[in-house]
């Protein structure tokens, strides 16, 4: 049976991979974001004295955005375009589980993320090899939280996904995406908030979302400062949680919404 789902799941993703190198749109998003990582050399020499951190600088951020870019149009029609065409009847009509339908459009999500991520981030190093730049292992670190955010993302749109429409998946995927960000923000407008009621909502809000900030190591990369291991398995602790989470609400909400 665990053999059965897996192939399913490998077969489901494969297809996921295959339509997107097909999608002339995301094909564009892709190029798109290696020319503003381009664009920053005109950037860098724009300033004085500071080129090398503008180039970092310009990088993490292009990576950070593309990557919610490429989750929102990869999630909003994961799964809504399958019951728009109706194959998820024909799909679901055979021996396959919703279980193993919704992680093998997870997987396959990751796949063409995971390209997409190679590319900007070698593309990326190798430009700022060429400026001189040095690089030291907060670079990898932060690199590899900002793709456990494309990842966790991808859990999210994917439970978002299951019960929403494509234009309500990307209204909250943006919102849980900048909130997340601005998670310690919201927790000091909390503490010296005046009212009760917005004491209350801030604190629902800061307890209720992913705290984004927390895989965020972009400043400790650009100025070399040493990472506590203390930080990297509370943020791998933090990445793992809520992607489990948003993995197994989609699992129940999907297993539960009546198709055939």
């Amino acid at each position: 049976m665990l053999r059965l789902a897996l192939i399913q799941m490998r077969a489901i993703a494969v297809n996921v991979w295959r339509a997107s190198v097909r999608d002339r749109i995301l094909l564009i998003l892709w190029a798109s974001a290696l020319l503003c990582i381009l664009f920053s050399l005109v950037l860098g020499k724009m300033t004085i004295g500071n080129e090398e951190s503008v180039l970092q600088t310009a990088g993490f951020w292009v990576m950070g955005i593309w990557g919610l870019v490429s989750v929102l149009y990869l999630g909003s029609n994961i799964v809504r375009q399958e019951i728009y065409q109706k194959t998820i009847y024909f799909i679901l009509s055979r021996p396959v589980h919703r279980t193993s339908f919704l992680l093998g459009k997870f997987f396959g999500m990751i796949i063409v993320l995971a390209s997409l991520f190679f590319i900007l981030a070698l593309c990326w190093l190798l430009l700022l090899l060429s400026k001189g730049v040095p690089l030291n292992a907060g670079h990898l670190i932060a690199l590899a939280f900002i793709f456990g955010e494309w990842v966790l993302l991808a859990s999210f749109s994917l439970f978002f996904a299951a019960f929403t429409s494509p234009l309500l998946h990307n209204f909250f995927l943006v919102g849980l995406s900048f909130l997340g960000h601005w998670s310690r923000d919201l927790y000091l407008f909390s503490e010296n908030a005046h009212s009760a009621i917005a004491k209350t909502l801030l604190s629902a809000i800061y307890h209720v979302l992913p705290n984004l900030d927390a895989l965020n190591f972009r400043q400790a990369a650009l100025y070399n400062e040493p990472i506590d291991a203390g930080l990297l398995i509370t943020a791998g602790a933090v990445l793992l949680a809520w992607m489990l989470t948003a993995l197994v609400g989609a699992h129940l909400i999907f297993s539960r919404r009546r198709l055939l």
